[in-house]
C-alpha cells in the first residue's frame, strides 16, 4: 500500500528478474511506482527471451538424411547462452519453496531446544501487513508472504556490504552465500560507536556491473579516518607534485664500481667478462669500463648474483642488490581472505537488525554463484507492528549509566554464604542436589519466551537492551572480573560495561584459533552458540552468556583452543570483546582494583610456570611416561581458568577427559554427601573417562580458590600415541573396557577375509585409534576419511545424512570409506556423518594393505582381496574354476543414475543432481541388499557385479547385472513393498538412493517431486 519503500531503482537497475528468470513466485509483493519526475522504463518480455533460445540453425557436424524430404538434423542456435540461463534459473534440489519465506515471519532465534514460545507475525491481532495471498492460486512454489521482499543477486555480488548496520533480514532461498572475514578477533572488533559511511547494508546489484563504481571493499575499515594536517601553501605545492611525478625507480642506474670495494674492481671485472664469455650477460653496450645497468634491465639480477658467488659485494653493494631485486620481483599480494562462513538454503542473516541491535558485519557478504533470497525490512516489521503490543520487543531503550548500575545491584551474587543454604539442609550435610539444568533452563534473551515470561529478567525488556543484561549478568557471575571492580565508583562500573566492544559473526566463522598470537581478550557469548574445538575436533558447545578466555586476559597462557560460531546455528551470533589493554587503560588510576589484579596473577602464576613434568606422575602412562610423549600431550592439552566456586566439572557429564590442577585448590565431592577429595598442584581426577573405562563423571569438582587446570582430552593422548607408537600398548593395556566388551576386530570384516594373520595383525597394529564424543562432526558433504584410510567402528553408533535428513546408523562393526581403502575410483560422498554415541574407532591404513600387494612373494595369499577389487572395477567375473561368468566383458556403469529408466522423463541437470545424492555401498557374496516384503526405502543403482533376485514361488532365480535399478516400484509407491529378495551373487558395487516419507522437499526420491521442477513429465 505505499507505505514502506525500501528501495529507490535508477537509470540502469533491473527489476523482475527473478520472474523474468522463472525462478520467482508468479504473484509480487512489492509495487513499482515512479518518482516524482517520472521515469522512463523498458520492458523485455520472458517469452521473447524462450523463444530466442529455442531457435534452431542447420548442424554442421551432424551427417545429413540424404533425402530431401526428411526433416534435416538441427542443433540449437545459442547453445552456451541456454546453458548460462539454464545455471541462472536456480532449478536445484536443495532449493526452498517461496512458502518458506514464512520462516522470517516467527521470531525464534533462541536455541533449538530451549523453552522458548515462537512468536508468529502472520497470527497477531492488529497486524494487516503480513499476510499470504492466494488470490492468483498457488504455484508449485507457493506464493510469497505478502510483506517480504525478494531478490536476484549474481555471482560475486555484494549481498550485504561491511561496515554498515544492518537494516533487514535475509532468509537464503536458492543458492549459497559465502562471508570474508578478517582472522581472529583482536584488533578486529568495530567500536561502540561506530558509524559507518553508507546507509543501508543491503546490496544494490550494482557492483560487477560495466560502466559502475568500483566494487566495494572486502572488510570494514576498523580505524576512521586519520585527520591530516594543515599544510601551508608551499606545502601543499610540494605535496602535490611529488603525487603528480611518474614512478621513476625504474630509470635509476646500476654502477658496477658502486657494488664492490675499490681494490677488487679488477676482480670484479674479470668475473662479470667471463659470465659474459658463458652467455649469462651482455656487455656489447659497453663503450667504456664505467659499466652500469638501468634499475629495470634484467642483466642486473645476473651481475648481483657473479659478484655474490665470487663474495665480492661490498656492504652497500649487498644492500643495492636486494632493492634492485625488490624492485624487480615484489612480493604477490596477498590473496583476499578465504570465506570461513559458507551459507546455503535456509539460512538466515540479520535477525539482530530486526531488533535494533546495530549489527556491522566486518566481512562481505556475497554471492557464491547465482542466490535468490528473500528479505524482511525493519521500517516494514515495525510499520506492521504499529498496533500490536509486540512491538516494544522490537524497539530499544538503550541503557543510562543509572539503569546499569540497577541492573548490577539486581543481579545475584555468585558469592555463597551460609545463609544462602537451602532451609531443609543442615550446615554439615554436604553439598545439595544438582538442579535439573535443562529443564529449569530460562527463556534465552531476546525471545519473545523472555519478553513475556511473568518473572524473568528479561520480562518486557526489548530485546536489543536484553542483551547488554546478558553482558552484565555474565560480568557479575564471573567473579575474575567482578572480583576486581565489586566496590567501585559507578563511574568506573559504567566504564567496564562500555569498555566491552560489539562483534557480530556468522555460522561457521572463527572467533578465535588455537595459539593465535596477540590474542589477549576475554569475550562473553551474547547470543548464538559456539562450538570449541581442540586438535580440529569438537570438544564442546557453549551458548548465551558463556566467558572464554580469562586465563588469556591476564596473560597467563595463551589460547588453547579454538572457538567458532556453531555451523548449525541459523543466524549471526553476537559476542563481546574486553582486550587486556583497555582492562589497564580503564584501571589506570584506580589503585585498588589494580592491585588486586596484580595479585590475583600472582597467584596464579605457579600455573603459567608448569610444563610436561607436571604429567609424569599419573598412573595410566606407566613406563611410557617420557619427556617427548608427555610433552606433547602437554602442548595439546586445554588450559582453563575457573573463579572460586565455579563448578569445574558436573557428576554425569559425558566426557573422555582428565584434569590436571596446575594452580589453586579443586574440590572432588559427591551431592548430598560428606565425602571430598581436595586436589592441589600436580594431582588429578578423571582418569578412567580419558581411558574410556568410564563414560561419565563420577563426581563434581569444584574451584575452592581461583584454579588454573589442564585438561587433557582422549583424542589429543590419541594423537600423541599415534606420534609415539611404542607408548600405545602400554596406554591399551589400562584400557580395561576392550577386555570386558565383545569388541569387534576387524579381521571380521569380509574385506580381510581368508588374508594372511601376518597381515591381518599389521593391520591392527598400525592403525590409528580415534576417539568422537557424542554429536560430534565427522565428516561434511565432499570430504574423504584422510589418506583414503578405512574408518572401522570399535564402539559407538554413527548417523549418516544426506541434505539433513538421516538415512541409516552405523553401529560397532561398521565402516567408513571402504571404496576409496580399496583404491577404487568413487567420487567424494555428499553424506554428513555425525556420532550419536561416544564412538571410539580404527583407522586402517591403505599403506598397510599397499606394501603387501606390492610384494611379489604374497601374490596369491591375495587373491581373494585383489578379486574384490576387479569386480568392484568392472573387471571379469569369474568362477570357481577360473573362467569368465556370463559374456565375458567387464562391467562398470560410472552413470548407472544418469542412464537410468526411472529418470528418462526428467532434464538431465535434475538427474545430474540427483547423482550427487546417492551413497556409494558395496555388498560381499551372499550378502542381503533387501528382503522381499520389506518396506521400500532404498532404490540400488548397480555400478559393478551381479546380484541375484529371489521371488517366493518361482524357481528361477533371476540375475541382473550393472546398470540395472532396483527397487524403483517400492520407492515410487507402486506396490507398497519389496516383491522380490535381492542377494548379492558376487561382490556387487551399488548407488542407494534413499526415500523418506514424508519429505518433498528434502529427502530421497521425495526430491523429484521438488516445487519448482518443470522437467518431470506428469
Amino acid at each position: 500500500g505505499g507505505l514502506c519503500v525500501v528501495r529507490t531503482l535508477k537509470r540502469g537497475d533491473c527489476e523482475g528478474i527473478t520472474e523474468f528468470l522463472g525462478v520467482g513466485s508468479e504473484q509480487r509483493t512489492c509495487a513499482l511506482r515512479a518518482g516524482p519526475e517520472g521515469a522512463r522504463v523498458r520492458f523485455v518480455g520472458r517469452q521473447a527471451l524462450t523463444e530466442l533460445l529455442q531457435e534452431k540453425v542447420l548442424d554442421e557436424e551432424a551427417e545429413q538424411p540424404e533425402d530431401p524430404e526428411d526433416e534435416p538434423v538441427m542443433r540449437l542456435r545459442w547453445t552456451n547462452e541456454v546453458a548460462y540461463f539454464n545455471e541462472l534459473s536456480l532449478d536445484r534440489i536443495d532449493s526452498l519453496n517461496h512458502k518458506e519465506a514464512r520462516n522470517l515471519l516467527t521470531w525464534n532465534p533462541g536455541p533449538v531446544d530451549g523453552p522458548d514460545t515462537p512468536l508468529d507475525f502472520l497470527q497477531l491481532q492488529g497486524q494487516s501487513v503480513f499476510m499470504v495471498d492466494n488470490a492468483l492460486g498457488t504455484s508449485v512454489s507457493g506464493p510469497l508472504p505478502e510483506g517480504i521482499e525478494e531478490r536476484y543477486y549474481f555471482d560475486g555480488q555484494t549481498i550485504l556490504k561491511p561496515g554498515v548496520k544492518g537494516d533487514s533480514a535475509i532468509l537464503i532461498l536458492r543458492g549459497e552465500v559465502e562471508a570474508l572475514v578478517p582472522d581472529g578477533c583482536a584488533g578486529n572488533c568495530l567500536h561502540r560507536a561506530w558509524e559507518a559511511d553508507t546507509v543501508g547494508w543491503l546490496g544494490d546489484g550494482r557492483d560487477l556491473r560495466c560502466g559502475e563504481d568500483p566494487p566495494a571493499p572486502m572488510v570494514a575499515k576498523q580505524s576512521p579516518k586519520a585527520d591530516l594536517p594543515d599544510l601551508d601553501s608551499d606545502q601543499e605545492k610540494v605535496r602535490r607534485y611529488l603525487l603528480e611525478q611518474p614512478d621513476r625507480t625504474a630509470e635509476q642506474e646500476v654502477i658496477m664500481v658502486s657494488l664492490v670495494l675499490p681494490q677488487n674492481i679488477k676482480r670484479a671485472m674479470a668475473h662479470l667478462r667471463k659470465a659474459a664469455e658463458d652467455g649469462k650477460l651482455d656487455l656489447s653496450g659497453m663503450k667504456t669500463t664505467d659499466w652500469r645497468w638501468l634499475w629495470g634491465d634484467p642483466d642486473c639480477l645476473v651481475v648481483f648474483d657473479v659478484l655474490e658467488k665470487a663474495k665480492l659485494l661490498s656492504p652497500h653493494g649487498l644492500e643495492i642488490a636486494e632493492e634492485v631485486r625488490f624492485f624487480l620481483n615484489p612480493p604477490q599480494e596477498e590473496p583476499p581472505p578465504e570465506p570461513q562462513a559458507v551459507l546455503g538454503p535456509g539460512m538466515q542473516i540479520g535477525r539482530l537488525a530486526l531488533l535494533g541491535v546495530p549489527i556491522v558485519l566486518s566481512g562481505v557478504v556475497r554471492a557464491k554463484g547465482p542466490v535468490l533470497v528473500a528479505i524482511l525490512h525493519r521500517s516494514v516489521l515495525l510499520q506492521a507492528l504499529e498496533n500490536c503490543e509486540e512491538k516494544a520487543l522490537f524497539l530499544p531503550h538503550g541503557l543510562t549509566i543509572h539503569d546499569r548500575l540497577d541492573v548490577l545491584k539486581a543481579l545475584p551474587s555468585t558469592k555463597k554464604e551460609v545463609k544462602d543454604r537451602p532451609s531443609h539442609l543442615g550446615p554439615i550435610t554436604g553439598p545439595p542436589a544438582h538442579k535439573d539444568r535443562h529443564n529449569q533452563a530460562e527463556a534465552a534473551a531476546g525471545t519473545f519466551g523472555a519478553w513475556s515470561s511473568g518473572t524473568g529478567r528479561y520480562r518486557h525488556v526489548p530485546a536489543a537492551d536484553a542483551f547488554e543484561h546478558v553482558l552484565m549478568s555474565a560480568l557479575k557471575s564471573y567473579s575474575v572480573i567482578w572480583d576486581l571492580v565489586h566496590d567501585a565508583p559507578p563511574r568506573l562500573l559504567d566504564q567496564l560495561v562500555r569498555a566491552w566492544e560489539p562483534r557480530w559473526l556468522l555460522p561457521g566463522e572463527t572467533i578465535v584459533a588455537d595459539e593465535e598470537p596477540d590474542a589477549d581478550f576475554v569475550f562473553v557469548l551474547v547470543h548464538g552458540s559456539c562450538v570449541v574445538l581442540l586438535e580440529d575436533r569438537e570438544i564442546e558447545n557453549v551458548g548465551q552468556g558463556s566467558v572464554q578466555g580469562a586465563a588469556q586476559l591476564l596473560a597467563l597462557n595463551g589460547w588453547t583452543r579454538t572457538v567458532q560460531v556453531s555451523p548449525t546455528c541459523n543466524g549471526e551470533a553476537m559476542i563481546q570483546v574486553l582486550t587486556r589493554a583497555k582492562l589497564m587503560d580503564m584501571l589506570d588510576g584506580h589503585p585498588l582494583p589494580k592491585t588486586r589484579l596484580r595479585a590475583l596473577e600472582q597467584s596464579l602464576e605457579e600455573g603459567k610456570e608448569a610444563d610436561w613434568r607436571i604429567l609424569k606422575n599419573i598412573p595410566a602412562y606407566g613406563s611410557c611416561a617420557y619427556q617427548p610423549f608427555l610433552a606433547r600431550l602437554h602442548k595439546d592439552a586445554d588450559i582453563r581458568l575457573f573463579c572460586a566456586g565455579d563448578m569445574v566439572a558436573f557428576a554425569g557429564d559425558d566426557s573422555a577427559a582428565m584434569m590436571v590442577v596446575l594452580a589453586g585448590t579443586v574440590r572432588c565431592e559427591q551431592p548430598q554427601t560428606l565425602f571430598f577429595v581436595e586436589l592441589r598442584r600436580g594431582e588429578w581426577c578423571y582418569q578412567d573417562n580419558i581411558l574410556g573405562n568410564t563414560p561419565i563423571f563420577g563426581h563434581d569438582a569444584v574451584a575452592v580458590t581461583n584454579v588454573l587446570v589442564l585438561v587433557l582430552y582422549r583424542h589429543a593422548m590419541q594423537n600423541a600415541m599415534v606420534a609415539y607408537p611404542e607408548t600405545r600398548k602400554v596406554v591399551i593395556a589400562n584400557e580395561t573396557w576392550r577386555k570386558q566388551t565383545d569388541c569387534p576386530e576387524p579381521s571380521a570384516l569380509p574385506l580381510f577375509a581368508k588374508l594372511p594373520a601376518s597381515l591381518l595383525s599389521d593391520i591392527i597394529e598400525e592403525a590409528k585409534p580415534v576417539y568422537y564424543r557424542p554429536c560430534s562432526l565427522l565428516f561434511s558433504p565432499g570430504e574423504t576419511v584422510e589418506e583414503n584410510a578405512l574408518l572401522f567402528v570399535v564402539r559407538g553408533e554413527l548417523q549418516v545424512a544426506i541434505m539433513g535428513i538421516e538415512v541409516r546408523r552405523i553401529g560397532a562393526g561398521g565402516y567408513i570409506g571402504l571404496h576409496h581403502f580399496m583404491g577404487l575410483e568413487c567420487p567424494a560422498p555428499n553424506v554428513t556423518v555425525r556420532s550419536t554415541q561416544a564412538c571410539d574407532c580404527l583407522l586402517l591404513q591403505q599403506s598397510t594393505i599397499q606394501k603387501v600387494l606390492d610384494d611379489e612373494l604374497m601374490e596369491d595369499d591375495m587373491l581373494p582381496y585383489t578379486a574384490a577389487v576387479r569386480v568392484l572395477s568392472g573387471g571379469e567375473i569369474l568362477d570357481a574354476f577360473g573362467f569368465p561368468v556370463g559374456d565375458g566383458s567387464a562391467k562398470n556403469v560410472p552413470d548407472c543414475v544418469e542412464q537410468s529408466e526411472v529418470f528418462r522423463a526428467c532434464s538431465r541437470s535434475f538427474v545430474s543432481q540427483v547423482a550427487e545424492i546417492v551413497e556409494d555401498l558395496a555388498f560381499w557374496p551372499g550378502e542381503k541388499l533387501y528382503l522381499q516384503y520389506e518396506e521400500g526405502n532404498f532404490m540400488y543403482f548397480i555400478r559393478s557385479g551381479r546380484v541375484r533376485l529371489e521371488v517366493l514361488g518361482r524357481k528361477e532365480h533371476e540375475i541382473v547385472e550393472a546398470g540395472t535399478t532396483l527397487g524403483d516400484m517400492a520407492v515410487l509407491d507402486q506396490v507398497p513393498h519389496y516383491v522380490e529378495s535381492a542377494f548379492a551373487e558376487t561382490h556387487v558395487w551399488v548407488r542407494a538412493l534413499n526415500k523418506k516419507p514424508g519429505c518433498p522437499v528434502k529427502g530421497g526420491l521425495g526430491l523429484m517431486s521438488w516445487p519448482g521442477n518443470p522437467h518431470l513429465d506428469p
